[in-house]
């Protein structure tokens, strides 16, 4: 489910306000984010007068040139007390309040714009951000050289002053490997996939995904130790290559697994290992962004063993049709699989 869509929330377009991609999109917008949200509306038409709403509304506050400073601010409520201030009218008050309160209320949305492009921009200026779009990998290099791999639809975030802490601390939201480097200092590497959930190495190669609640560390060199400080008990889980641990809120689960079947994605290439059609199918949605409807006769847990390249959609889903010998049609922009 999209967190946008989320049938708990009453508020979608404050959801998209707060959201920092979505921010991205429009404040600091380049091709890879036009193309996401494009995309994303033309799958959720449903949600678009919202997305086009809190988008005005965003703009509206960051018009250019306007710099925010402090004395902006007293101006602004200076403005404010002068067009509320009481002024001599020889008619009933009720009438004088129904004049000024028109006055009244554009003032108050004037200084709730400048606060909140003051959040904005604090917020900016606090973490540096890297998001991938469907179909897309990133390889890139954090400040204290520990390499990372961005998997396609995934976000990755850390603070700024990054050097100034004692631990380093990187957020991940989608799918990432790392290749963390140990430093003199023993300083912690720490990563939040989930709110929960915290990974915490000194120097070692491991992989992390998280999507739909669910959440999965595959060790592949070194030593890990996972903490998990939401589960109903809270525990501490001390990792070694070839392990795989799974959480969902629900229960923690360990296994030891082939950790190439699972990193393989970064060298462009998928690995199968007796995988079902239905992870398949998962990996499309969530990989590519693409609608995918399975007919009421395929068996979505057979599975297959082998490796295929990793390249667009098309062929992503032209290679599961050969492998699992299904028939894949694109049919009003959704693969059908018959």
């Amino acid at each position: 489910m999209n967190r946008f869509s989320d049938p708990e929330s009453s508020y979608p377009l404050q959801r998209f306000l707060e959201d920092p991609v979505f921010q991205d999109w429009v404040l600091r917008p380049d091709q890879s984010l036009e193309d996401y949200w494009h995309d994303w509306m033309s799958q959720n038409p449903e949600l678009q007068p919202q997305v086009l709403e809190a988008r005005k509304i965003l703009q509206e506050i960051n018009t250019p040139p306007f710099q925010l400073r402090e004395s902006d601010i007293q101006g602004v409520w200076k403005k404010i007390q002068q067009d509320i201030r009481p002024k001599p009218l020889f008619v009933a008050k009720q009438s004088a309040f129904r004049r000024f309160r028109p006055a009244w209320i554009a003032a108050s949305f004037a200084l709730l714009a400048c606060l909140a492009l003051y959040f904005l921009m604090n917020l900016g200026s606090s973490q540096v951000i890297y998001r991938t779009g469907f179909g897309e990998t990133l390889a890139l290099t954090l400040p204290d050289s520990s390499k990372v791999i961005l998997n396609a639809n995934s976000l990755l975030t850390y603070s700024s002053d990054w050097h100034s802490s004692q631990v380093r601390e990187v957020w991940v939201e989608g799918e990432a490997f790392f290749d963390v480097q140990h430093l003199e200092s023993h300083q912690p590497f720490k990563v939040y996939p989930t709110s929960g959930v915290e990974v915490e190495v000194l120097g070692t190669q491991f992989n992390v995904y998280h999507r739909n609640r669910q959440t999965k560390v595959l060790l592949s060199e070194g030593n890990v130790t996972m903490s998990f400080t939401d589960s109903p008990k809270p525990s501490k889980i001390l990792m070694t290559p070839g392990d795989l641990v799974e959480y969902d809120s629900q229960k923690i689960q360990k296994k030891r697994v082939n950790p190439e079947a699972y990193v393989s994605w970064t060298k462009n290439v998928l690995q199968l290992e007796s995988t079902k059609l239905a992870e398949m199918v998962r990996m499309a949605e969530e990989n590519y962004g693409i609608a995918v409807e399975v007919g009421p006769g395929v068996d979505l847990d057979q599975s297959a063993s082998g490796s295929m390249p990793l390249s667009d959609a098309q062929s992503f889903m032209r290679l599961t049709a050969k492998i699992f010998n299904v028939r894949v049609v694109y049919r009003d922009s959704v693969y059908q699989i018959e």
